[in-house]
C-alpha cells in the first residue's frame, strides 16, 4: 500500500464549487479525493503507524497556514508525457514549502525526490497535450482564492482507491 500526506483546503463554499467543477471537467483524480495540496507524494515502504507518528509530531509543531491561490499554470509533467493545470499560491507558499520540508525530514528522508523540485499547488487538470492545458489556463484566467490549511491527512493509495487513514490537526 502506498501512503501520502495531503492538506485539504479550508475555503469558501463558492470557491470549493468552482475548484471542484474545474476538477470534475479536467482532473481524473477529482472523484477520488477532494482538492488539496500534496505534501508527501505517494510512496511505499514505511509502516502507516510510523508515518502517522512522524506526521503528527510535525503537524502539532506547525501552525495553520493561510494561503491565497492567484494563478492557473500549465506545467509539464516531469515523469510522463502529459501536462497539468496547477493553481498556485503567492501567499502561504513559503510556509507550505517549510511544512513539506519538515515532513520529509527524519524517517521520511529516503523518499524525498530531489530530482523533482517541490512547488506548492492544487491540481485541477491533466492533459495529454500541453497546448490544451495552456488554452484552459487562458480560459480560467486569474484566480483569487483565499483559504487556510488546518490539517494533514494521512492517505492510503491502493489499486486506484484513495482513502483517509487519519486527520492530524496543525498547531
Amino acid at each position: 500500500m502506498a501512503l501520502a500526506l495531503i492538506c485539504p483546503l479550508d475555503i469558501s463554499p463558492s470557491d470549493r464549487t468552482g475548484i471542484e467543477a474545474l476538477r470534475a471537467a479536467h482532473d481524473p483524480q477529482s472523484g477520488r479525493v477532494e482538492a488539496h495540496f500534496t505534501l508527501v507524494f505517494p510512496f511505499e515502504g514505511l509502516d502507516p503507524d510510523a508515518l502517522e507518528r512522524h506526521a503528527g509530531a510535525v503537524a502539532s509543531a506547525a501552525p495553520a497556514i493561510a494561503f491565497r491561490l492567484t494563478a492557473a499554470r500549465a506545467v509539464r509533467d516531469l515523469l510522463a508525457p502529459r501536462s497539468h493545470i496547477f493553481l498556485t499560491p503567492d501567499e502561504g507558499e513559503a510556509d507550505i514549502r517549510g511544512l513539506h520540508a519538515a515532513l520529509y525530514a527524519g524517517p521520511m528522508a529516503p523518499w524525498l525526490r530531489a530530482d523533482i523540485p517541490y512547488a506548492p499547488h492544487v491540481t485541477v487538470g491533466a492533459f495529454g497535450d500541453h497546448a490544451a492545458a495552456e488554452a484552459e489556463c487562458s480560459r480560467i484566467g486569474p484566480v483569487d482564492i483565499a483559504g487556510r490549511l488546518g490539517a494533514l491527512d494521512v492517505m492510503s493509495v491502493e489499486a486506484g482507491c484513495i482513502s483517509r487513514l487519519a486527520r492530524l490537526p496543525l498547531g
